[in-house]
């Protein structure tokens, strides 16, 4: 028998099997929801900005864990106040009640946003994560620029908000410079919305 015709009865056996091996898609937990996932995203309930996840710690939102998924090394270094650290090889065995609200985040939040996807294959619906992680906490939160064209009320809710967590707001022009002269952490990082 040639090999032609090997690999052509192993690649017949295989799609006459393909039936019976089951949804390609489906996880040890669950079903991934495409739609879903794509609707979460393209609504923006996937996600939710540095500010107003500080805003819910300032409130204390009931059922807010705040899921660092870095290393325990970073996690050690610096991290968002409140956050509990379960990096990414071990989300997939964290336990979450129905009533959590979940909000990973990472250090720019690429690593968040797939162990979003990855909870969300788990069948877990109660999460959210911040798509600029860390550097979005530094630059919304801890050192927010005070825009000289921005309204007074909305100026002085920023900077309460920053200074509730120990942050420096940033002003005007002279933005750019603390008062030892440096740059704040995230400065060279770029800006991004939410």
């Amino acid at each position: 028998m040639t090999v032609t015709r090997r690999l052509g009865i192993g690649a017949l056996a295989l799609g006459l099997a393909a039936p019976f091996a089951g949804n390609p898609y489906r996880t040890a937990r669950g079903t991934l929801d495409l739609d879903a996932v794509v609707k979460a995203i393209n609504d923006g309930s996937d996600h939710v900005c540095a500010r107003q996840l500080a805003i819910w710690i300032r409130d204390r939102r009931r059922g807010l864990r705040i899921i660092d998924v870095r290393p325990a090394a970073a996690f050690a270094d610096d991290a968002i106040p409140t956050a509990e650290n379960v990096p990414v090889e071990r989300l997939v065995h964290m336990i979450a009640a129905p009533d959590d609200h979940l909000v990973l985040y990472s250090e720019e939040g690429a690593h968040a946003g797939q162990a979003w996807v990855m909870l969300r294959a788990l069948g877990v619906d109660n999460a959210v994560f911040v798509p600029g992680g860390l550097a979005d906490w530094r630059d919304e939160v801890m050192f927010p620029l005070l825009a000289d064209d921005m309204p007074a009320a909305a100026r002085a809710e920023v900077a309460a908000l920053s200074r509730y967590f120990g942050g420096s707001p940033r002003q005007g022009a002279a933005a750019t410079m603390t008062i030892t002269g440096a740059a704040p952490p995230s400065q060279s990082l770029r800006r991004r919305g939410c």
